[in-house]
């Protein structure tokens, strides 16, 4: 009973679970427990020219929406430059632009970072680019704002990968990591499923139903050239790409297991991770490429378990609840996510790598799932029906901030790209520099 359950989670994400466990109570959980420690920044709006007010989003709005998002910042907005309104609210530096005409159809955009009582400017950046790219050059400078001020990357330029009921089907849709600029990537006349992104982020390696059984697909972004991966194995789902090196582990179908496999996307060489008669999926990379993480029902329902890369050292994580699964390492690699079965609902918790320090990050809003780390390890991404219909999400890695990044139709299963310096290439973004 217990092997068709955690089949049922593996190949269905798309069907909510029909039975319902009991928790433990005897473990202590933390639930959306604040972290205030965001640096207050100002914004003043740019200057516009009229010719451009027909552009969706004015520039200072999508910049106050990014600082918002990253988990870093509060926005002290001003109409005009007022330094005691800044200063009051311990706002060190502000942000203000312009936005002007340039040749042909393109525009100049001009961005800086100010400190707020020298007035000495910080950080500038000017991008020549068309109207459509605006959003892009607007979410480099926030990205080079947050390595300025935090010494670190920031995410605003990295995209999101998601599944979407299209016409009736589900399809792999790929958009900025803010829901905006979305592409739908396939267009089968079957389910496509489990999208995960590959090191260089240029394809998406996911799960289709068009042979009529679960299969490994890679697709690349720009040319659209697909291939099929480990054609040797009947049945394939539930990828994850090592960050360092690119191989793949996947779940397959074993007889009457399934089992977590390592490949090679490039030869198709692949070879059994972990033996036994107990089913493991979901498979899930730590940081640095070594251990993973997977669920198994080896203890007689589904758990979180980690071990090394060669399947040697496995122990157990989850101990809390009959119904844990889907975990994702964290890029700092001191914590994990993962959705776990509270009372017949699903929601989403992190954890320490050693199962303690358990916080639970969503509550009393519908069933919460497919939580996917940014790069940065600040904001997790992740699907609720709480609205009615499935719709995708960002909050902080606390659980507070949620914010909707989808507003219509079904959508899924997202997963976080990494950290993509090649991606203002794609998008044809002119720095100007200073």
């Amino acid at each position: 009973m217990m092997l068709s359950k955690l089949k049922l989670f593996a190949f269905a994400l798309f069907v909510a679970c029909t039975s319902s466990f009991a928790l433990v109570d005897t473990i202590s959980v933390d639930v959306g427990i604040a972290v205030s420690n965001t640096m207050p920044i100002g914004l003043v709006p740019f200057d516009q020219e009229a010719d451009f007010e027909a552009i969706s989003s004015k520039p200072d709005q999508v910049l106050k929406r990014d600082f918002e998002l990253s988990g870093r910042f509060s926005v002290v907005e001003s109409p005009t430059f007022k330094m005691v309104t800044f200063v009051r609210a311990g706002a060190k530096f502000y942000v203000t632009g312009k936005l002007q005409k340039a040749e042909g159809s393109k525009v100049k955009l001009s961005c800086y970072l100010y400190a707020t009582q020298t007035k000495d400017l910080i950080l500038g950046e000017a991008y020549k680019v068309a109207q459509k790219d605006v959003r892009a050059a607007l979410h480099d400078f926030v990205d080079k704002v947050v390595k300025q001020l935090w010494g670190e990357f920031g995410i605003a330029s990295t995209e999101l990968a998601w599944v979407s009921k299209v016409d009736g089907v589900k399809q792999i849709v790929v958009a900025d990591y803010d829901g905006y600029n979305r592409r739908q990537l396939t267009h089968d006349t079957t389910i496509s499923m489990m999208p995960t992104w590959t090191k260089d982020n240029n394809s998406i390696i996911y799960v289709s139903f068009r042979n009529g059984k679960a299969q490994l697909f890679e697709r690349e972004l720009y040319t659209s050239k697909e291939r099929r991966l480990f054609p040797d194995k009947s049945q394939t789902f539930s990828p994850a790409v090592n960050p360092k090196t690119g191989e793949v582990l996947f779940a397959a179908i074993h007889g009457n297991t399934t089992t977590v496999y390592l490949g090679d996307p490039k030869t198709g060489a692949n070879h059994k991770v972990m033996y036994g008669r107990a089913s493991q999926v979901s498979p899930s990379w730590s940081p640095f490429g070594t251990e993973i993480l997977y669920t198994s029902d080896r203890g007689g329902s589904p758990q979180i378990f980690v071990m090394g890369r060669d399947g040697s050292d496995a122990r157990r994580v989850t101990f809390m609840g009959n119904y844990n699964e889907r975990a994702s390492w964290s890029p700092q690699g001191d914590r994990i996510v993962y959705t776990s079965m509270d009372g017949g609902k699903m929601n989403i918790y992190t954890c320490a790598i050693d199962g303690s320090d358990i916080v639970q990050l969503t509550s009393n809003a519908g069933n919460n799932e497919h939580p996917t780390w940014s790069p940065d390890g600040m904001l997790i991404a992740f699907s609720s029906d709480r609205s009615g219909s499935h719709q995708i999400y960002i909050m902080r890695k606390d659980g507070t901030n949620v914010t909707r990044i989808t507003n219509s139709g079904d959508n899924t299963a997202p997963t976080w790209s990494w950290y993509s310096p090649e991606r203002q290439k794609q998008i044809s973004i002119q720095n100007e520099g200073w």
